[in-house]
């Protein structure tokens, strides 16, 4: 074998693309006249490599376009030309052709996958008390996101800014995307049992009006004491931390996290009433079911059942389409439950009418002492107004009313403009 010369195609990168793009093959010849063969197909510029010798035969590949020229240098020299295997991208497709439309539909279910991915299909709210769920819903889509909007466009910490500014009782909020959902989370201002430091700098503002009882400061500089009144949204301990020279004049201003506890005396009006007669709903069983499907901000309702009913309810349940926790698509089924019912009058003796509005204060008062409000006094009368049984006066409690709030540092350059 010292004599053949071995004409390479080379290992680089580039090489060995071009060989699968055009196509190549395993040849194996047999033949006494090994080395003319080689030197005949050099004459004829038909490239081979990775030539093998094994006695009277040999190994090699060549372009799939050189096999049929092999023939000539093969009959001159009485060599027997076998073909092994063919490599490349048309091989391939003429051994698959059953299989490419499996591929490309996979090929594209995963494309399709990762386009939605980049958008928002799910937005939840979790946490609220005083208001519902539905209601920060409403207000998000209807002010800030919206199920199909591009990741990209949502910021979390503008979406939670405004939010905090919307809903004056929301002490403690948070944004996060996981997968294609946007998970809200919030606390309002009377959960005192939640930790609502930041890590940026911010101030402690006033939640509630009221008069201040006890103030100490972990962090930052106090701006108010104890017997001071303060309204809703004053700051309370400052995130400016402020350095004195010898006469008592501002050298340098840090801004740190407010942080430190502030209690307050704070006086909310509770009202509430019970009718002496109303009306209540009595289900009577009929009910009527049908569904929509719904695809991106589409939905098709393929039936609707005709309602003879006078008095109903209409019921929603929405099951949108998901892959694992978080990653939610734009495809979705609503289930509707039509419910026939009948008005039914019902009277109250003033006597049960007391004891409701009670157990309704009772049940504020113990909700506000979970939260840690001590309760001081309790100026809530029940009366008989005519038609109705009503509870109405001021409770006066002690409570923390220190919450953080954004610090808006002011530089140099826009003190001077």
């Amino acid at each position: 074998m010292n004599n053949i010369v071995y004409i390479e195609g080379g290992n680089r990168m580039f090489d060995i693309i071009l060989r699968y793009l055009y196509g190549f093959a395993k040849i194996h010849l047999r033949g006494i006249h090994i080395n003319r063969f080689v030197n005949l197909c050099k004459a004829r510029d038909i490239k081979l490599w990775n030539l093998e010798q094994k006695e009277d035969e040999i190994f090699f590949f060549t372009a799939s376009k050189d096999i049929a020229r092999l023939e000539e240098p093969a009959r001159k020299t009485g060599s027997d030309v076998e073909v092994l295997r063919v490599y490349g991208i048309r091989e391939f497709i003429r051994k698959n052709k059953k299989r490419i439309p499996f591929v490309a539909g996979f090929i594209l279910f995963a494309v399709l996958i990762y386009i939605q991915s980049l958008f928002i299909w799910e937005i939840s709210v979790s946490g609220e008390s005083d208001y519902t769920s539905d209601e920060i819903l409403q207000h998000i889509n209807e002010y800030y996101v919206q199920t199909g909007t591009p990741k990209s466009k949502v910021d979390c910490a503008e979406l939670e800014k405004n939010l905090r500014k919307d809903f004056e009782d929301i002490a403690w909020i948070s944004c996060a995307l996981t997968g294609t959902k946007l998970s809200v989370e919030i606390t309002e201002t009377l959960n005192v049992f939640t930790d609502t430091s930041m890590k940026e700098p911010c101030n402690i503002i006033a939640s509630q009006d009221c008069t201040i009882t006890e103030i100490v400061t972990a962090s930052g500089t106090p701006v108010v004491k104890a017997g001071d009144d303060v309204k809703k949204g004053d700051i309370l301990i400052s995130g400016a931390v402020y350095l004195y020279d010898d006469n008592n004049e501002v050298l340098d201003t840090n801004y740190v996290s407010a942080e430190g506890t502030v209690y307050g005396i704070c006086v909310y009006h509770y009202k509430d009433t019970v009718p002496l007669s109303c009306y209540s709903k009595e289900y009577t069983g009929n009910e009527k079911s049908y569904y929509s499907f719904g695809a991106f901000q589409y939905s098709l309702t393929p039936y609707v059942p005709k309602c003879s009913f006078e008095a109903y309810d209409l019921f929603s349940d929405t099951s949108r389409l998901h892959i694992g926790k978080n990653f939610y698509l734009p495809f979705q089924i609503e289930a509707y439950t039509i419910k026939e019912y009948r008005l039914k009058k019902e009277t109250v003796s003033m006597e049960a009418a007391a004891a409701s509005v009670k157990e309704k204060l009772s049940r504020y008062i113990g909700n506000l002492q979970e939260k840690g409000v001590q309760i001081i006094e309790n100026n809530v009368k029940i009366t008989n107004s005519g038609d109705e049984c009503l509870a109405e006066g001021d409770i006066t409690v002690r409570q923390l009313i220190g919450i953080p709030h954004e610090l808006q540092i002011i530089s140099e350059e826009q003190t001077l403009e």
